[in-house]
């Protein structure tokens, strides 16, 4: 979490709730946007010196707008610079699969049923992040970083997700097709 609210930081300055709504409205399939953990993130990279914070009052209420700092910006860095790690990405719900034949046999159709249903409510979310997702490239963006890069591997990224949901749907079909054979 700490690493993406430092990239969110390094695209714009942002405040708490703005950082967990980007996440929750963006990023809810990589991660967590709850408060808490957007608010632990936040308290450890000050802690850390990784990023700064500006507090400002209107009316009654104040708000925080959080910046990176160069500790942060170095740190990022360094982090998005390394070879992604295969053995992190882990699915638990495969464990379910693993299991599934311990269930009764209505019970694993109604389970891979169930689990078709929420691929497609995910390609659905992944189709309306790419349509926000081209919105803001044609909007005014303020000067400093390379859009068109940024741009280019947050879309391979949609692109990815898509992809992987797609895939998961077929084969998730397939073998829903094969169960009722059985039945």
């Amino acid at each position: 979490m700490e690493f993406l609210i430092l990239g969110l930081l390094i695209l714009s300055p942002m405040t708490g709730y703005e950082l967990q709504q980007f996440i929750k409205q963006n990023l809810s399939l990589i991660c967590s946007h709850s408060a808490g953990s957007v608010q632990s993130a936040l308290a450890k990279l000050l802690r850390t010196g990784f990023i700064t914070c500006e507090e400002t009052t209107a009316g009654k209420r104040r708000k925080k707008t959080f910046f990176i700092a160069d500790a942060g910006r170095s740190a990022f860095q360094e982090w998005v610079s390394e070879p992604m790690q295969a053995d992190k990405v882990k699915n638990m719900e495969l464990s379910r699969m693993f299991f599934l034949g311990l269930a009764q046999p209505e019970e694993r159709v109604r389970a891979i049923e169930g689990y078709l249903c929420q691929l497609s409510g995910t390609k659905a979310v992944l189709n309306a992040i790419q349509e926000r997702f081209h919105q803001v490239q044609q909007s005014g963006l303020p000067a400093g970083q390379d859009w068109v890069q940024v741009f280019r591997f947050q879309e391979y990224t949609i692109r990815y997700g898509i992809a992987a949901a797609e895939f998961e749907h077929a084969w998730y079909t397939q073998l829903l097709k094969e169960m009722t054979e059985y039945l």
